[in-house]
């Protein structure tokens, strides 16, 4: 069986833009895709190589911090992380060979691939006192390399069943806190390029209790 043939290039003759050299029989029954593509390739479906271009975000990217008190400030991160991933593991990878190659990659060298990326992802989100000060982010809660491979391999699913179309993501929560050692007036954020844009919303909350044996509670905005 020729290269084009056996990747469902279609015709003779026609460039595969995809790619789909990783997509070898072992690797296809890995991602449980070997009978989608042989319908694709039996139907003529030349589509099927059609490359995907970007992830379709559900979501914009946001970040919420709250001054739970003078020194403590929780960061809650709603990043659509697939695609922050492929600009910081593999930027010159095309996002289907990014989606193919790291979906059906051994579990043990994509967690240390993926830890390796995160942990660069994580370095590069930063807060900063007024004066420059670093305040150090802990407790991080991150999605873990068993998840995220996870989703890769339903997006590779989906760039076969939908050739050509942009992949849907939903964002992943990471979450951390910082303590400060005076209090805490002003923060700088700085945020990993591999995020992109990243909508920052701020807040200190206001506490009162109600007392079901009292008036009730006012709470102006």
């Amino acid at each position: 069986m020729s290269r084009a043939s056996a990747g469902g290039g279609g015709p003779a003759g026609v460039s595969n833009p995809l790619r789909l050299r990783p997509l070898r029989p072992r690797l296809m029954r890995r991602l449980g895709v070997g009978v989608l593509m042989l319908a694709a390739t039996a139907s003529g479906a030349s589509a099927a190589t059609a490359p995907v271009r970007r992830f379709h975000e559900m979501q914009d990217n946001r970040a919420t911090l709250v001054l739970r008190d003078a020194l403590h400030v929780s960061v809650t991160l709603y990043i659509n992380y697939l695609a922050a991933l492929h600009r910081a593991m593999a930027p010159r990878r095309a996002l289907t060979d990014f989606v193919l190659t790291y979906s059906a990659m051994p579990a043990r060298q994509f967690a240390v691939e993926f830890a390796g990326a995160q942990k660069r992802l994580l370095a590069a989100t930063s807060l900063q006192l007024a004066d420059g000060t670093a305040l150090a982010l802990t407790h991080w809660t991150v999605p873990d390399a068993a998840r995220v491979q996870a989703l890769l391999q339903q997006q590779a699913m989906q760039a076969v069943v939908t050739p050509g179309e942009a992949l849907h993501e939903e964002p992943l929560e990471l979450h951390a806190d910082a303590v400060g050692t005076r209090a805490i007036r002003t923060l700088r954020v700085r945020f990993p390029a591999a995020f992109g844009k990243v909508l920052v919303v701020s807040y200190q909350p206001k506490q009162v209790w109600a007392d079901p044996k009292a008036p009730p509670v006012t709470v102006k905005f």
